[in-house]
């Protein structure tokens, strides 16, 4: 009954905090980020990343996910897959080489200078979709290609991590990097051909299935079977969510039921316990030790992204506003990054005298993305 406790505390929670910051015109997830932090190890120590929690979080940004794949407009994606890709690249490249200088610079050696300069590389776009939706942006060009470079991003990061890792461990294999190259090969045909036959005709024969909300079962059945392929083919479980979503989206007449099933499946209780979990594990004990090392990191991440990023989305073409949309949304690095810092952790890449420095850095990003992403949206209106 302790977990029961704790999220019926959690939910009670949320409702105040997205009161709060609705009121205040500021998208609710800063309030649920920054209650995360509160209620975990940093200040009250109330709610720890027990499994249960993990659990609720992991099918909550699957959910929010889903949502999204559910909102694109797959034609959209198709016309702005080369800024998407640029945008990708020089999203990568300059946030790499900030931080490799920032960690030289204070006298990291080199071999985790550069597993920690991949870490900063990654994008988690799950904090962006939640604030695009909540300013009804989630459909314009700009957001379409966050989503997409996010997806490009997404495969880079794990590459290079993939690369990295065994390089810099001495255990690079060619030819795990080819196998694992013919497994996205084979998840993006397996995609190609569920998107344009197979799911299309599943979600029409749940229409004679005798069950209630049997199409919206089906949908979520399909969702958590992509997040399942995507992560046994080691990408993201959050990347198949969003292809499943896409797919769903295909198979018309169902759109908006499943949409607003979904919606109120996560929004209830699942999205807000992922939001929470980011911050629960942001703790201050180091912080004045590695003070100007997290204030750095934490800078040259967000200006490594914001530049990066927004310089792809102008030489593919888009104003500077845009370009500054672009740019912000893909400022956040939430769960991916903190899932690369552990896996390096886990293999001695990163050590305990700069894994905290590292963990503190990516929840402050992730905090202060959405106020970047907000302030671009408010220059820039539909």
């Amino acid at each position: 009954m302790e977990f029961i406790t704790l999220l019926a505390l959690m939910l009670f929670a949320t409702l105040v905090v997205s009161h709060l910051f609705n009121k205040m015109n500021l998208p609710a997830v800063i309030g649920q980020l920054i209650l995360g932090v509160v209620l975990g190890k940093g200040v009250l120590d109330i709610v720890k990343p027990t499994h249960e929690v993990e659990l609720f979080a992991e099918i909550g940004v699957i959910l929010l996910m889903f949502l999204a794949g559910l909102e694109s407009d797959i034609k959209l994606l198709k016309k702005h897959l080369r800024p998407s890709i640029n945008v990708a690249i020089f999203g990568v490249i300059l946030p790499v080489a900030l931080t490799l200088l920032t960690a030289l610079l204070f006298n990291i050696n080199m071999k985790e200078s550069i597993f920690i300069s991949v870490v900063f590389a990654a994008t988690s776009v799950s904090i962006s979709v939640e604030v695009l939706k909540s300013l009804n942006y989630l459909s314009s060009d700009s957001s379409t290609v966050i989503l997409g470079a996010a997806v490009v991003d997404d495969i880079l990061a794990i590459a290079i991590l993939s690369v990295m890792s065994g390089t810099l461990t001495g255990d690079f294999k060619i030819t795990q990097l080819a196998l694992l190259l013919g497994l996205w090969v084979v998840f993006g045909i397996v995609t190609f051909i569920a998107y344009k036959w197979l799911i299309p005709g599943i979600m029409k024969l749940a229409k004679y299935i005798d069950a209630t909300h049997a199409t919206t079962i089906m949908a979520l059945l399909i969702c958590f079977i992509f997040a399942f392929f995507a992560d046994e083919v080691q990408l993201d479980a959050v990347l198949g969510a969003f292809v499943a979503g896409i797919a769903v989206s295909n198979a018309p007449g169902f759109e908006e039921k499943v949409n607003n099933d979904i919606e109120t499946i996560g929004y209830s209780i699942f999205i807000p316990i992922f939001f929470i979990s980011i911050g629960i594990n942001l703790e201050f004990t180091n912080f004045m030790h590695d003070f100007w090392l997290i204030i750095i990191f934490t800078i040259t991440g967000i200006i490594g992204k914001l530049l990066g990023a927004g310089f792809g989305a102008r030489i593919s073409g888009f104003n500077m506003k845009d370009s500054y949309v672009i740019g912000s949304g893909m400022i956040s690095r939430g769960e991916m990054a903190l899932i690369i810092a552990q896996i390096g952790f886990n293999v001695k890449l990163l050590s305990e005298e700069y894994y905290s420095s590292v963990i503190i850095s990516i929840i402050l990003i992730t905090i202060l993305a959405p106020f970047f992403l907000k302030h671009s949206i408010g220059k820039n209106p539909l």
